[in-house]
C-alpha cells in the first residue's frame, strides 16, 4: 500500500507526535483525517497540512467514548470516501499518578489510553475489512519492562498497547490489516513537557535521557510499518530482548549474533535492523529506542541523526 492517495486518521492530531504524523502522512500524499479533543488545536494542524497543499480536515472525538470514536470514522468514510491508515496516538498523563490521585483521575488514563485505541481499531477494522489497512498505535518505553515508573497507571496502559498490538496480528492474514505499535521514550511534547516542569533539574537530569526525541522522529517511524512491503517478518528473540532490557542484563553475546544473522536475511529496510542497537551492558538505557510490533515481532530502531534515518 503506497501512502499517496490513501486516507488516514490521527488522533491527537492537534499537537505533539499526532500533529507531526499527521503533516508527514500528508506530505506522503495521504488525506488526513485529523482527530482532537481540543478543535482549535485540530484546525491549526489542518491548516499547516493546507498550507503545504495537503488535503486534511478536522474532527471532534473524545476518543474515551464509543459514540465519538465510530462517528470519527464515520467522518472518514464520508469526506474522504475510504479509511486505510489509523494512527493511534492520543494519550494523557495525570498528576498526580496512582495511587495518590482519585480513581475517577487514573480510570481516565485508562479509558484515553488503552481503550481509546481498543475503541479505534475495532470501527477501524469495519472500515477496512473490505480493502485492507494499516493501524499504528503509540505506546512508550514506559509499557516495556518490568521496572518501577513515576506514574503506573500512565505504564500500564501502555503495557496494554504493547500486547493488544501484538496480539493483532493475525488480522493481517483475516482482512488484510497490519497492526504495529511504537513504544518512543520521552518526546518532546506540550504532555511531556508539563510533566518535566514538576520535576526538580536532579529529577529530570535522572528521568529524561539527553537528547530527548523530537515529535517529528515518532512521525518518521510511524510511517515505517505502513506500506505493504513492510512485512515484519516474525523474529522469536524478541523474548530474550526485551527481557535482556528489563532485567538489566548483557544481551548473550549468540543471541545478538542470531538476530543480526537473521534480519540480515530479511528484505527489510537498515533501519529496522538490531545490530549495535542491543543493550550491551547493564547501565545501557535505550535512550532513543523505538519498537514495532507485528506479528508478535519487536523490533528495536533508533535514530541517527547525523543521517536522518533509522536504523
Amino acid at each position: 500500500m503506497d501512502i499517496a492517495g490513501k486516507v488516514a486518521l490521527v488522533t491527537g492530531a492537534g499537537a505533539g507526535i499526532g500533529r507531526a504524523t499527521a503533516l508527514r502522512l500528508a506530505r506522503e500524499g495521504a488525506a488526513v483525517g485529523v482527530a482532537d479533543l481540543d478543535d482549535d488545536l485540530g484546525g491549526e494542524t489542518v491548516r499547516a497540512i493546507e498550507s503545504e497543499s495537503g488535503r486534511a480536515a478536522s474532527v471532534h472525538v473524545d476518543v474515551a467514548r464509543d459514540a465519538d470514536v465510530q462517528a470519527m470514522v464515520d467522518f472518514a468514510l464520508t469526506t474522504f470516501g475510504g479509511l486505510d491508515i489509523l494512527v493511534n496516538n492520543a494519550g494523557i498523563v495525570v498528576s498526580p499518578a496512582f495511587p495518590d490521585s482519585e480513581p475517577e483521575a487514573w480510570m481516565r488514563v485508562l479509558d484515553v489510553n488503552l481503550r481509546g485505541p481498543m475503541l479505534g481499531t475495532f470501527y477501524a477494522i469495519g472500515a477496512m475489512r473490505e480493502r485492507g489497512g494499516a493501524v499504528v498505535n503509540i505506546a512508550s518505553l514506559a509499557g516495556v519492562g518490568l521496572g518501577s515508573h513515576p506514574a503506573p497507571d500512565y505504564a500500564a496502559t501502555k503495557a496494554g498497547i504493547v500486547r493488544f498490538s501484538a496480539a493483532l496480528a493475525p488480522l493481517r492474514e483475516t482482512f488484510g490489516v497490519r497492526v504495529n505499535c511504537i513504544c518512543p521514550d520521552w518526546v518532546d511534547t506540550p504532555m511531556s513537557r508539563r510533566t518535566r516542569d514538576r520535576m526538580t533539574s536532579e529529577e529530570e537530569a535522572a528521568t529524561v535521557p539527553a537528547g530527548i526525541l523530537a515529535p517529528e522522529e515518532i512521525a518518521d517511524a510511524a510511517v515505517v510499518p505502513v506500506p505493504d512491503e513492510w512485512r515484519g517478518e516474525e523474529v522469536k528473540a524478541y523474548v530474550q530482548l526485551a527481557t535482556a532490557h528489563t532485567r538489566e542484563t548483557v544481551v548473550p553475546q549468540a543471541v545478538y549474533a542470531w538476530c543480526s544473522e537473521r534480519l540480515a536475511s530479511f528484505k527489510v529496510p537498515r533501519y529496522l535492523e538490531y545490530r549495535d542497537k542491543l543493550p550491551r551492558t547493564p547501565s545501557d538505557k535505550v535512550a532513543k529506542g523505538v519498537l514495532l510490533a507485528e506479528s508478535n515481532d519487536l523490533r528495536l530502531a533508533s535514530h541517527d541523526r547525523t543521517k536522518g534515518i533509522w536504523r
